[in-house]
C-alpha cells in the first residue's frame, strides 16, 4: 500500500543544510526513495575551504544555492526563489545561519510546516549569546516538530520547554559494516583522528600517550587528520619518546583500512555537539575514552561499557588506558560492547525519526515508518 497526504499529490519535503557530509548520504538516499514523498536536499554551497573530503555524492534530488568553493556561505537569499519553485509543505532546516532564516520566514509567510534539525545539546550552547537565544526561541515557537542527532539535543529542546512528544531523534551514524573487520593484530596501541586544532586537544593526546608509556614502558600511536597543531603535536611525540604513524588527512573511503589497526580510540574536546569519529571506532570495535564535552558522551560511548567519559586530566586517562592494555580480557569486552552499541546508530534509525518529525507536523500518520523493502523503492 502507498500512503498520500492528499489525493494523488506526493508530500513534498526539503531538507536545508549547509553542505554535502559523506555520513549522511545514505540517509538522504533512503529518504528519497520514499514513494510517499517528493524529497529534496537543498545546500548552501557544494563545498566549505575547510572540509578535505572526496567522496560520492548520493543518489537523491539536490539543488546547490551557491558554487562558491573559497569560503563559508551561509547567507542564500536566493533560497526564497528555489522554495517558491518547489513549494514544499515542510522544511527540515539544520542551522540557524541566515539562509535557514530565510527559509524560515517563508515557511511562516506561506502557512507551511517547518522543523529546526539541531545537533547541538544543552551543554554545547551554553555559551550562546541573548540574541542567539532569542532567534531559537522565536523559531521554536513557530516550529510544528523538532529533530535532534542525540539525547542531548533532546534536552536541549526541552530547556526552551519543547513537549516531549514533539521531540524525534534522527542519529548521526556513519555504514557500520564498512568499518567491521576481523584484524587479530592490532598494531597500535591508541588512535586520534580529527582536525589538529585546539578545540580537538590533541596535545592533550600527546600528553595521555607520554604517561601511558611511562606506565608500561612503550605507546606506539596512530594519527589521523591535519591542522594547525600537526607540527607542534608530531614534536611533541617525538620528546616524549611515543612511537607514532602520521597519516595526515584521510579520505572517508579509506578510514576503516585505519580504524581497524588500533586498540583504543581517545576522543578529548573542548566541546563537540556529537563527534561522528566515535561511531567509527565503536564501529572497528574499539572502545572510545571521551568527556562531558562531546555528545556522544552518556549515548553512544557509555561508562564502563564500551569505553569510559573522563574528566579532562591527564593521569585519569593514563591509568585506565594503562590498566586495558595490561588486561587484554577486560579491552576485549569493551570491544564487544563498541560492537553491539554502535548497531542502534544506524542509516534506518536516523531516517525512521525524520519521518515520524514529519508525520507529526502534518498531524497524521501519512508516511511508512518501514524504511525497509518495497514500499521505499522507487518505481
Amino acid at each position: 500500500m502507498l500512503f498520500t497526504t492528499r489525493k494523488d499529490k506526493k508530500l513534498k519535503v526539503v531538507y536545508l543544510t549547509n553542505i554535502p557530509a559523506p555520513y549522511r548520504e545514505r540517509m538522504h538516499e533512503i529518504l528519497a526513495s520514499c514513494v510517499s514523498m517528493d524529497y529534496t536536499v537543498f545546500y548552501c554551497s557544494e563545498v566549505e575551504p575547510n572540509r578535505k573530503w572526496e567522496f560520492a555524492k548520493g543518489d537523491y534530488d539536490k539543488v546547490y544555492l551557491s558554487h562558491e568553493k573559497n569560503k563559508m556561505v551561509h547567507n542564500n537569499s536566493n533560497v526564497v526563489k528555489y522554495l517558491n519553485h518547489y513549494n514544499p509543505d515542510v522544511v527540515i532546516s539544520s542551522g540557524f545561519n541566515p539562509t535557514m532564516m530565510y527559509s524560515f520566514a517563508w515557511c511562516v509567510a506561506r502557512g507551511k510546516k517547518y522543523i529546526p534539525f539541531t545537533d547541538g545539546t544543552f551543554d554545547s550552547e551554553q555559551e550562546l549569546s541573548n540574541i542567539h537565544r532569542l532567534v531559537r526561541r522565536i523559531v521554536f515557537k513557530y516550529s510544528s516538530s523538532f529533530i535532534g542527532a542525540s539525547k542531548g539535543s533532546s534536552q536541549l529542546y526541552e530547556s526552551y520547554h519543547i513537549p516531549r512528544e514533539k521531540i524525534f531523534q534522527s542519529c548521526l551514524c556513519v555504514d557500520n559494516a564498512s568499518f567491521m573487520n576481523n584484524l587479530k593484530y592490532k598494531k597500535y596501541d591508541l588512535m586520534f583522528s580529527g582536525q589538529l586544532i585546539d578545540r580537538k586537544m590533541p596535545l592533550f593526546f600527546a600528553e595521555v600517550a607520554k604517561k601511558v608509556r611511562e606506565r608500561t614502558g612503550k605507546c606506539h600511536v596512530l594519527i589521523l587528520g591535519d591542522g594547525e597543531l600537526r607540527n607542534e603535536l608530531l614534536k611533541a611525540l617525538l620528546k616524549f619518546g611515543v612511537t607514532f604513524d602520521y597519516e595526515g588527512f584521510v579520505q572517508p573511503s579509506r578510514l576503516a583500512q585505519y580504524y581497524c589497526q588500533s586498540k583504543i580510540f581517545l576522543f578529548p574536546t573542548l566541546n563537540d555537539p556529537w563527534g561522528i569519529v566515535a561511531n567509527e571506532a565503536c564501529a572497528s570495535g574499539m572502545p572510545v575514552i571521551t568527556c562531558s564535552n562531546a555528545g556522544v558522551a552518556n549515548d553512544l560511548v557509555i561508562h564502563g561499557y564500551n569505553g569510559y567519559i573522563f574528566p579532562l586530566e591527564v593521569d585519569v586517562w593514563a591509568d585506565h588506558i594503562s590498566y586495558l592494555l595490561a588486561h587484554p580480557s577486560k579491552l576485549s569486552l569493551l570491544s564487544e560492547n563498541a560492537l553491539k552499541q554502535v548497531k542502534n546508530y544506524n542509516y534506518q534509525s536516523s531516517v525512521h525519526g525524520i519521518l515520524k518529525s514529519v508525520n507529526y507536523a502534518m498531524k497524521a500518520a501519512t508516511l511508512p515508518l518501514n524504511v525497509s523493502g518495497a514500499v521505499l523503492k522507487r518505481s
